[in-house]
């Protein structure tokens, strides 16, 4: 078992963490800003071929992983192949009820994935994330084969369900609320106030899992360590002492980026959170310049059955 970054303590996560964190400095997201929003614009066209269309298939899902191929340097032809393979070996890391030919698969795509790494060290050097990756696995202070692996991995398991869902959250809660909608339109330069907040409203990761660390009590409850916890965090993004009139939603209010908790808290915060926050702030620049009378019909919306994600399964939009 290589244990990923989101499900590791020190000091292992820390070692991993300082490999991987200076693939993911906020100035190197920053950089990826025009390339995020030429995505979103192709996405969009697509999506407003026909009158109305779901969002989420046609735009939040497909965007995160795109730009994750992106960021990676993967090539067209690779991109489909590699996001199989991490797939099947995510799906048993998650664990469950699961057939034996799952752990076949994904002892297959652990497999097929080192030899695509191996080729790629041979003809790719460069600035991408995945060429830095497979610098690091070389290193024989820095990545194995295998943790090069489950890095992979995480990265599309991470940076695709979680924003997918931020972006359905914030298309969502905005097109519910339409004098906020009107606000944001008159004043573009709300766009990140705007994507925190429903942040806070309706967070996608609405639960973390957690483990005590100590014996402690909550209240009347007597929690002993090792007990397993699901952090509520949409109570805390509720808490009056923290926000005014919290049950009100509100672009303008002046919450920064440490008073929401969607990222996690402490060592195992979100390291993707400047490039999901840039595809959130671009998706709603794009949508008010280019669709400022989206609608979302009365029968649009179904909610996903997940229990560790909130969000959308389906969100149709009358674009025009």
């Amino acid at each position: 078992h290589v244990p990923l970054l989101g499900s590791s303590d020190p000091p292992v996560h820390t070692r991993l963490r300082s490999i991987v964190s200076r693939l993911f400095t906020p100035r190197r997201m920053e950089a990826a800003r025009p390339q995020i929003r030429a995505q979103i614009d192709e996405l969009l066209d697509q999506a407003s071929a026909e009158d109305r269309s779901d969002f989420m298939s046609k735009v939040a899902h497909p965007l995160p992983v795109h730009l994750v191929g992106n960021l990676l340097g993967l090539t067209e032809e690779d991109r489909g192949p590699v996001r199989h393979w991490t797939s099947a070996v995510m799906r048993v890391i998650g664990g469950g009820d699961l057939p034996p030919s799952a752990y076949r698969q994904a002892e297959q795509a652990t497999d097929k994935l080192r030899v695509f790494l191996d080729s790629f060290a041979e003809t790719h050097e460069g600035e991408s994330i995945l060429a830095s990756i497979v610098a690091a696995e070389a290193d024989p202070d820095r990545l194995s084969a295998d943790e090069a692996v489950a890095f992979l991995t995480f990265l599309y398991q991470a940076g695709g369900g979680p924003t997918a869902m931020m972006l359905g959250n914030a298309v969502l809660t905005l097109l519910r609320h339409p004098d906020q909608w009107k606000q944001l339109r008159e004043d573009p330069s709300l766009a990140r106030s705007a994507l925190i907040e429903t942040l806070r409203w309706d967070s996608a990761t609405h639960v973390l899992l957690r483990f005590a660390r100590a014996d402690t009590t909550l209240g009347k409850r007597k929690i002993a360590k090792g007990d397993t916890m699901f952090v509520l965090i949409v109570a805390a993004h509720r808490d009056p002492e923290l926000f005014a009139d919290p049950d009100r939603f509100d672009i303008t209010r002046e919450v920064d980026t440490t008073d929401v908790l969607s990222f996690g808290l402490g060592p195992h915060f979100c390291l993707g959170q400047p490039l999901a926050l840039i595809q959130g702030e671009e998706l709603l620049q794009a949508m008010i310049e280019r669709f400022p009378e989206v609608e979302l019909p009365r029968d649009g919306m179904t909610r996903s059955q997940e229990l560790l994600l909130r969000g959308p399964a389906r969100l149709e939009l009358n674009w025009s």
